[in-house]
């Protein structure tokens, strides 16, 4: 009792509305070395490219802009790109719906089965899925040359880019819609059912009119993926040039840095404008619902013409999604896929010795990367979650760009940004990490802004009232409660790191290589079974990462998420 008379007596002297973040050096000091950090390596990087695209000459100028705009194949190129995004984006919210509905709304067996396979392709290299479609469809493929002895392929133009991108983005468009399924209010569906509609009706006249800002979404969101798409259109886009692959043309090909930037600025506009406008349908999607959480309890369909449907389709989508897997599986563990099957293990030995530093090194700075954007994420989010700080909004906003930004923008960005004085780190370990957090940061923010927003005030008040200050409060007393949101994030990122191409490819050096850029040069060389062998490699790292992991710090992530 003494002490704590002590405590309030001390605590008495203090102005009773003293805010949290008013106590702690730590914490006040860290708020403006965030600011710089973003600064430098979010804002410092763009502006500097949008001023290589825009100087001509020494001087201001939108000549060069203007004149690749009248190119009239840069139009066809442009063009070429919405023409694919759209389609994608059309036929991966269909999938993704109707696989969704299913996932929720049918009575199916082996359900926990066909969720794992249907968001596999978010842990793989997106062109793990072109590996996999050439060596079945390709030139050489077992289907078209192997089974029926075709000598030229469509795959390489505008369909084989569709399949690919299909599969690989599919599963982040059917997240969305399960969760907008899950969050419909039960009761609408029911009181139709018992109205005497059927599943079909229930779908059409309740169900989808109240998604529409969720499919709306959901399109936003493939066609976004498949915009910024670069290895797939490196290795599938044959014929049929789009936006990315000529920014790295411009740049590896011809090193031509002005054109290189300006496609990139380019590339930049309508990304930014698809992704407020994704922004502003998923707030709208938020209000989707009729009740206030949702029901969980929806009533699900056992008419036995529809769930046979249901599983047939779902059923389809899942082989699909297991026959590209299978395929770079056996492509890894036979002598040449398509001519020689015979068993070997000599493509993972050749992985292991001729790129191991590759997998080294995207393992190490897959952590390191991930680890960073967890803490500058926490950081940030805490500042935005929890105090009233001037700037915090503007800070926000800011580390958030990245998710407008696609890939192949930011490691350009990044790869000419700091190649010159003031801070040069060409062909450093450091130019790789800090483009990986970056590409992080924002789900890491997102992750800690919902963690704290889950967590009253009254704690932070409480701790303050008993003598903390704002840095013992944050780590004595919050962080253990959002760790599983942090050891989440911290997993997703890695992920993230070591399965994207076009945010390092302008990065690497022959000092510190990354297995995605690795597989797509052996693909380039023909090296199939390397290619195959790595890809096997980097799934189960991120398998092994994502199961068991988390386990060792004594909670399992996936069950809060």
């Amino acid at each position: 009792m003494t002490s704590g008379a002590t405590i309030a007596a001390a605590n008495a002297d203090e102005p009773p509305k003293r805010s949290v973040m008013s106590r702690g050096w730590t914490l006040v000091l860290l708020y403006p070395a965030l600011a710089v950090f973003l600064l430098v390596f979010i804002a410092y990087p763009m502006i500097d490219l949008f001023a290589r695209a825009l100087m001509v000459d020494g001087a201001f100028s939108f000549a060069r802009m203007v004149a690749l705009v009248g190119d009239p194949f840069n139009r066809k190129v442009f063009w070429n790109t919405l023409r694919l995004g759209a389609t994608v984006a059309v036929l991966g919210t269909i999938l993704a719906t109707f696989y969704a509905y299913a996932m929720t709304r049918v009575a199916l067996p082996f359900k926990k089965f066909f969720h794992f396979f249907a968001m596999l392709p978010t842990i793989s290299p997106p062109i793990l899925m072109a590996l996999g479609l050439i060596l079945l469809y390709g030139r050489r493929g077992l289907i078209t040359h192997g089974v029926f002895g075709m000598q030229t392929t469509n795959l390489y133009g505008f369909w084989g880019l569709v399949a690919a991108q299909l599969i690989s983005y599919f599963p982040f468009a059917y997240l969305l819609m399960l969760n907008m399924f899950r969050g419909l209010d039960a009761s609408l569906e029911e009181a139709s059912s018992t109205m005497g509609a059927n599943a079909a009706q229930v779908l059409r006249t309740v169900s989808l009119p109240l998604l529409v800002p969720g499919l709306a979404g959901s399109a936003l969101l493939m066609f976004s993926y498949s915009f910024a798409d670069l290895g797939n259109p490196l290795l599938l886009g044959g014929d049929y040039p789009v936006m990315s692959a000529q920014i790295y043309l411009a740049i590896i090909g011809m090193y031509d840095i002005p054109q290189g930037s300006a496609l990139a600025v380019i590339l930049l506009i309508p990304a930014v404008l698809m992704f407020f406008a994704h922004k502003h349908l998923s707030a709208k999607a938020s209000f989707a619902t009729v009740g206030a959480k949702g029901s969980s309890r929806h009533r699900l369909v056992t008419h036995r013409p529809t769930r046979i449907g249901a599983l047939v389709f779902v059923g389809a989508v899942t082989l699909v999604i297991c026959l590209q897997y299978a395929t770079v599986l056996a492509g890894a563990t036979t002598e040449l896929f398509g001519i020689d099957h015979t068993f070997t293990l000599k493509h993972f030995s050749a992985a292991f010795s001729k790129s191991g530093g590759a997998l080294f090194d995207t393992f190490t700075l897959g952590i390191l990367s991930s680890v960073l954007s967890v803490v500058l994420g926490l950081l940030i989010a805490y500042f935005v979650a929890r105090s009233k700080k001037p700037g915090s909004a503007a800070m926000d906003f800011i580390a958030n760009m990245p998710l407008a930004i696609p890939g192949t923008v930011i490691g350009l960005a990044f790869a000419l940004a700091f190649n010159n004085p003031p801070i040069v780190m060409t062909g450093t370990a450091a130019i790789i990490v800090f483009a990986f957090t970056v590409r992080s940061l924002p789900y890491a923010i997102r992750s800690g802004v919902a963690a704290f927003g889950q967590l009253h005030r009254s704690m932070d008040e409480a701790s303050t009232t008993m003598g903390a200050t704002a840095g013992q409060t944050l780590w004595r007393v919050l962080i253990p409660l959002v760790r599983p949101a942090l050891l989440a994030g911290m997993v997703f990122a890695f992920t993230r790191s070591v399965t994207t191409l076009s945010a390092v490819i302008f990065v690497v050096s022959p000092h510190w290589s990354l297995v995605t850029p690795t597989i797509l040069s052996q693909m380039d060389r023909g090296d199939v079974g390397q290619a195959a062998a790595l890809s096997v490699i980097v799934v189960i790292m991120v398998l092994f990462v994502i199961h068991v992991v988390p386990r060792f710090f004594g909670r399992d992530w996936r069950e809060t998420h």
